[in-house]
């Protein structure tokens, strides 16, 4: 009996180890294949002073598509009986983009192709000019009641009243977005517009590296600390964002909440969508100075 009992409780023994061996291999395996960096643009490690790290992955910043937000009207042909029933144009203005010479904004028309227009408004209607060499060949005017008047002045003399070459029902505004692919033709084209200085050209340059920022942040509380950054960018030739620099560098090396958001705003611009601004125009901006600033996305 008692050798017998030897060998239960070798036996026993034996297979307690070979369990516990077997568990601690799942565990580790298990863990192995949480998660990669490949896999995540953000990745968040403890360190033992309660500080939060950021892991960036170059590819996520490279495939963000930047979207602009587009106040639009659907106009039909006029019919006396049944309205909306054939779409004729699009009409609409980008509101993110800041007014210019006082009260007018970027706009587009969309018949057959989109076309850079005017937006402005005054009192309760909306109107877009567009066409020649000041913008001014063809108006479009939208009262409230979603009536629509198309003017065409290009022939018209000096204060020469005209009558609407044609009527429309315009369905009432509502919001989509499109994407800066698709705004490469309007971009281009504000070279051409009259009062459009410097100082627009730059608000839609920082509007737009503005938001590949936003994309690229992170939208969870990471830091204990939000601090602005400035960058010097700069661009070759072609208008392409080819370097960038930090101001603060002796920041940079010693506060790692600062080279957070530094690498963060510094990578998201040089993988930004290339803005299709004139090459004329661009060459004003060889170098500039920009603030990121985190506390501003995240409060909105």
């Amino acid at each position: 009996m008692v050798i017998i009992n030897f060998h239960f409780s070798s036996l026993f023994i034996i297979i307690f180890e070979m369990v516990k061996f077997f568990l601690i291999f799942l565990i580790l395996f298990g863990l192995s294949g949480c998660i990669t960096i490949e896999e995540k643009s953000f990745v968040f490690k403890e360190v033992n002073n309660n500080e939060t790290k950021i892991g960036l992955s170059q590819n996520k910043f490279k495939n963000s598509v930047e979207e602009y937000k587009f106040i639009q009207w659907k106009c039909y042909k006029y019919h006396l009986l049944i309205k909306y029933q054939e779409l004729f144009l699009t009409v609409g203005y980008f509101p993110e983009f800041k007014n210019f010479d006082q009260n007018n904004r970027i706009g587009m028309l969309i018949i057959n192709n989109k076309k850079l227009a005017i937006h402005s408004q005054k009192g309760v209607q909306h109107y877009w000019d567009w066409g020649g060499k000041n913008f001014n060949n063809y108006q479009l005017i939208i009262h409230p009641s979603g009536k629509g008047w198309f003017y065409d002045f290009e022939n018209a003399k000096s204060n020469e009243l005209k009558s609407p070459k044609e009527t429309y029902d315009c369905k009432p505004l509502n919001t989509t977005f499109i994407t800066i692919n698709d705004m490469d033709n309007i971009i281009k084209k504000l070279h051409y517009v009259p009062n459009f200085d410097r100082r627009d050209f730059k608000n839609i340059l920082q509007i737009h590296l503005q938001k590949c920022f936003k994309i690229n942040f992170p939208t969870t509380k990471i830091l204990k600390d939000y601090p602005t950054v400035t960058l010097q960018i700069f661009t070759n030739k072609d208008g392409v964002i080819n370097k960038t620099n930090f101001l603060n560098k002796k920041k940079y090396e010693d506060d790692i909440n600062y080279k957070i958001i530094a690498d963060i705003a510094s990578k998201s611009v040089m993988n930004c969508s290339h803005l299709s601004i004139h090459q004329k125009k661009m060459g004003l901006y060889k170098s500039f100075l920009m603030d990121f600033n985190p506390k501003f996305i995240l409060e909105k």
